[in-house]
């Protein structure tokens, strides 16, 4: 034995090894309790016990934790103990949020991480368990808070998002958004038509006839009741697979999907019939609006500018027409 040893003893002869283990049991800032095979508590840390709302920790000797949490819980966690003591093999870090249901619990719930542990005595045998149990309410409330954060950013980026594709004066698809889908289109139908398959698409590009004369005369204020009508109107007549956007002040675009160059015209007729069987009326005056419409179909374009100035230049050769 060596010197520093023997002072050792010598220092903590006046002391059992319960009581200098209860004296830092009581100390330590972590839940620690001592279970039989039954589950009841045997012994606890004052934390434990201030945790579950009592004074001291004698006051939970004897008792069980169902008494502090709900039945179901309680027989999960005691069949979790049942297994650390077949086993003898810890379970670590167990998190389990908790409604504590105790008489004298100050907290309605609780996020609770717990390790178990075999409770083994000198023989080699199991005698219960004892486990190590952190409060970590704080840290999941924060984490939750967090969640909710992220969640609120992807929401608002979502919708950002969305908001960025959107006109706002027609809630039709904007210009930028219009381009993206060309492209989108034909890098598609590229791939199609490489395994051996005609298939292709068609836009339509179409301007309000007299936009500036219409505003003039009913007032510039008319403008977005103009704009929104011939939306409507270009919703109404295309089809659920079709996008309508709106391209400029007073143009409009239509792409659509699997439709060749006689299909486009197609719809364009019908557009055009919509517009005659449903004027505008506004300040009780009627008013047929009519549109110009230049057209293009997929075919080799290198892309998307040259196919919308395919289309573009049918337009402008329209108006003059007019």
């Amino acid at each position: 034995m060596t010197k520093a040893t023997a002072s050792s003893q010598d220092f903590f002869k006046d002391f059992s090894k319960e009581n200098l283990f209860r004296i830092l049991l009581n100390q330590v800032d972590y839940s620690v309790c001592f279970k039989d095979k039954e589950h009841r508590y045997m012994l606890c840390s004052s934390s434990f016990a201030r945790l579950l709302g009592y004074k001291t920790p004698d006051e939970l000797v004897g008792k069980d934790l169902s008494a502090f949490i709900p039945e179901e819980d309680a027989k999960e966690h005691s069949a979790c103990e049942d297994r650390v003591m077949e086993s003898k093999t810890p379970v670590l870090h167990l998190e389990k949020h908790l409604e504590l249901s105790g008489p004298r619990t100050t907290l309605e719930t609780i996020w609770l991480s717990t390790s178990i542990y075999p409770l083994i005595d000198d023989k080699g045998e199991v005698r219960g368990t004892w486990s190590i149990t952190r409060d970590i309410s704080e840290e999941k409330n924060t984490e939750q808070k967090l969640m909710q954060k992220n969640k609120q950013c992807d929401e608002l980026n979502s919708r950002i998002q969305v908001l960025s594709t959107i006109d706002e004066d027609t809630g039709l698809y904007n210009r930028k958004y219009f381009e993206e889908m060309v492209q989108r289109n034909m890098r598609l139908f590229s791939r199609v038509r490489g395994r051996g398959y005609s298939a292709g698409f068609s836009i339509i590009l179409m301007d309000i006839d007299h936009f500036t004369k219409l505003c003039t005369d009913y007032g510039a204020q008319k403008r977005e009741v103009i704009l929104k009508y011939v939306a409507d109107i270009l919703r109404a007549s295309s089809r659920s697979a079709d996008d309508v956007f709106r391209v400029g002040n007073d143009e409009f675009a239509l792409l659509l999907s699997d439709t060749g160059i006689t299909g486009a015209k197609v719809l364009a007729g019908r557009i055009k019939s919509r517009f005659l069987r449903t004027p505008l009326v506004i300040d009780e005056k009627t008013i047929y609006i009519s549109l110009s419409f230049g057209f293009s179909t997929f075919e080799d374009q290198l892309d998307a500018s040259e196919l919308i100035m395919k289309a573009d230049q049918d337009l402008f050769d329209a108006k003059k027409e007019r």
